[in-house]
């Protein structure tokens, strides 16, 4: 489960960054997250046990909590431009990779304590 979380919030930060960078073309980079069932079936992983599958709820509820206030700062800087690209104009694909990201990080410091 932890190298789950660590794939999700590397893709997420890599995600947003492209995003960022290259605006509606940065969202190609979405496609990375398709690898994980092929990463997760060389590693061979195996089926999660209840104390795993609790964790990874647990894990959900809190990363809903960081999105939340993600999306809130995304329609605060909306009229923001980087590198020619407005924040207003990629808000969706911005909130989904957000999504991914901060559902690795919240995985991590669950699995952590």
């Amino acid at each position: 489960m932890i190298f789950r979380f660590w794939f999700e919030s590397i893709v997420g930060l890599f995600c947003i960054i492209c995003m960022l960078l290259f605006g509606q073309a940065g969202a190609a980079s979405f496609a990375l997250f398709a690898l994980l069932p092929v990463i997760m079936r060389i590693r061979k992983m195996t089926k999660p046990d209840e104390r795993e599958l609790q964790l990874f709820y647990k894990a959900g509820n809190l990363s809903i909590a960081l999105v939340i206030i993600t999306i809130y700062l995304i329609s605060h800087f909306s009229g923001v431009a980087i590198n020619g690209h407005a924040i207003g104009d990629n808000w969706m694909f911005l909130s989904i990779t957000s999504i991914l990201m901060f559902h690795g990080i919240a995985g991590l410091i669950v699995f952590r304590k």
